[in-house]
């Protein structure tokens, strides 16, 4: 266990370069911004934690251009050692920008509609976090299989076809229906945040494991 957190550690020290401050406020200001323009707040919410799964495939990048993926194969690290410790590291990010998401809404939520609703606000998080976990529980598996470079192309289209989705089923159903659905799950969510957030956790869990275990089958045979 102590390998796979120091791994997954060593996954953030790769990305720590690129989360300067003025990267991290210039992203800032501009959710914010399209927020203010769109009078959104869930938008800032769905943006934020976006930017933690495009990071989440940085190590992979990082590792392929440096040669690092050959180096871990000359260390007694085992590979489930590899996988975990880089899964770890997504869950990291993701519940890091949830938190960041959560703590910018209730300063900017009151500037774009009367008072901040935290249960509201955490249930939008949640629904971004089991989203956003969906996507990368599909492109992890593809970059541990065919590395960066080869696997870039086909791990970005889930973050691509779901926006092409969600306009779909909107322009099908109607945008009023499906606004309407949104707000009622929502509302049911607000209502019983315990039992939401029980049923959001087992789904990851078990949604993570199956992405995990299929990873770990890739990536145990790849040759470096």
């Amino acid at each position: 266990m102590s390998r796979t957190l120091s791994f997954a550690r060593l996954d953030y020290l790769t990305i720590k370069p690129y989360l300067t401050l003025k990267s991290m406020t210039l992203l800032l200001i501009v959710i914010a911004f399209v927020s203010f323009g769109t009078g959104e707040a869930s938008m800032l919410i769905g943006m934020l934690m976006m930017y933690g799964t495009i990071y989440a495939s940085y190590p992979f990048a990082v590792g392929e251009k440096n040669g690092i993926d050959t180096l871990y194969a000359t260390l007694p690290l085992k590979k489930s050692n590899i996988v975990a410790g880089r899964y770890i590291f997504a869950i990291f990010l993701n519940i890091s920008t949830g938190a960041v998401a959560f703590a910018v809404s209730a300063i900017i939520m009151p500037v774009l509609r009367e008072g901040f609703n935290w249960k509201e606000t955490l249930i939008t998080v949640i629904i971004c976090l089991f989203i956003f976990s969906v996507l990368e529980s599909i492109q992890l598996p593809i970059y541990f299989k065919f590395g960066y470079a080869k696997a870039k192309f086909l791990a970005y289209l889930p973050l691509a076809f779901f926006p092409a989705a969600v306009i779909t089923i909107s322009a099908v159903a109607g945008k009023e229906n499906s606004l309407e659905f949104l707000n009622n799950v929502i509302l049911w969510a607000g209502e019983n945040v315990l039992l939401t957030v029980i049923i959001a956790v087992v789904l990851w869990m078990l949604l993570l494991l199956s992405s995990g275990l299929l990873s770990y089958r890739f990536y145990k045979d790849r040759q470096f």
